[in-house]
């Protein structure tokens, strides 16, 4: 769905009792929040994370998306109250006076008590943790004095959080996705090409160096979220001289077109302080092809990496970019198989 989607149709906004949320006015794009540092639009709240969130019954309350987690895995329910807290400020913000929040600021600073609809699939503790008991799908629901809820369908596998068990340098089987059509590669400055007809795993040829890998690595696992970098490089870019902070922010919206909604929190170009954490020799970062990185020198270079793993700066260079992008923390994998890019071993997602 477009930035221009109304509000109203994202969140499915039910109205009875003769109350009607005037957030018909707002485009999606119009209000944000803020989420692990990222702000995003409410559009994209809603995409990631609500289902709806209704008045009926005399009750306002907010369905979140599908949580899934693994037999004997745990959450706290204090996530899913903060996710519905924060989409509920901003749309408390975006009505301002033109109708009544009640129902809204009420949910939102109640303490709510928690439960299980079948605790044989997922059970609550002491108010506090959800713990996965058997495959199957349930709802976890909190609810507040004043009868509001917060709903949270979670799903339970038998799977484990993938940021237990990978390492830096270990395939992963994300997929990115398919190229729609081949493209040559770019003959204009700040312009992406060179890919071919296939899943984006797949490396290319950029300025006459192919990397040796293709797929996607662990980059590194920061506070249970995984950051998987391209192994090789997807496509190219054509960096000019004096273009830095452009080609940065460039680079980054690029980057960000290889989430998975349904996996990826954020997504960014591959750093020199990302590059600079790995030895040079290691093919985590020596890909023996060139890629350039979304750093700058100053305000005319980008550095790049070239094909032994060495730092330099980028004049005017047709090179490969590499894609990092940031996993959610509740991402589980179900053990290991083969990726798209036919790598064996890869850590599956589940």
């Amino acid at each position: 769905m477009g930035g221009g989607y109304l509000l109203i149709i994202l969140i499915l906004l039910v109205v009875t009792n003769g109350i009607t949320y005037g957030v018909s006015q707002y485009t999606s794009d119009s209000v944000s929040y803020t989420r692990n540092g990222e702000t995003k639009s409410v559009k994209e709240a809603l995409d990631d994370l609500i289902v709806k969130v209704d008045k009926k019954s005399g009750n306002f309350n907010i369905t979140l998306a599908q949580r899934t987690i693994g037999i004997d895995y745990t959450e706290s329910v204090s996530t899913y109250k903060s996710i519905a807290d924060n989409v509920l400020g901003k749309m408390i913000t975006a009505m301002g006076t033109d109708v009544s929040t009640t129902e809204l600021s009420t949910l939102k600073s109640s303490t709510l008590t928690w439960k299980s609809e079948n605790t044989g699939i997922a059970s609550v503790t002491n108010n506090t943790t959800v713990k996965g008991v058997a495959t199957g799908t349930t709802k976890i629901i909190g609810t507040a004095s004043t009868g509001q809820q917060v709903i949270v369908p979670v799903n339970v596998i038998k799977g484990v959080y993938l940021a237990d068990k990978v390492s830096s340098g270990q395939y992963v089987a994300y997929d990115a996705g398919q190229w729609d059509a081949a493209k040559a590669s770019p003959t204009a400055q700040e312009k992406f090409g060179g890919n071919g007809i296939g899943n984006k795993a797949v490396s290319v040829k950029c300025g006459g160096f192919t990397p040796t890998s293709s797929g996607w690595k662990v980059l590194k696992v920061v506070n249970k979220q995984v950051y998987l970098v391209h192994a090789g490089q997807p496509e190219c870019y054509y960096l000019s001289t004096g273009y830095a902070g452009a080609s940065k922010n460039l680079l980054d919206e690029r980057a960000r077109t290889y989430m998975d909604v349904k996996y990826a929190e954020s997504a960014h170009a591959m750093t020199k302080e990302e590059v600079d954490a790995i030895a040079e020799s290691d093919n985590l970062r020596a890909t023996r092809a060139r890629y350039s990185l979304a750093t700058a020198s100053d305000n005319t270079n980008l550095y790049y990496v070239g094909e032994s793993g060495a730092i330099g700066l980028t004049y005017s260079a047709i090179h490969g970019f590499r894609p990092v992008v940031v996993l959610k923390s509740t991402v589980l994998t179900t053990g290991t198989g083969t990726d798209k890019a036919g790598n064996s071993g890869a850590w599956l997602l589940a």
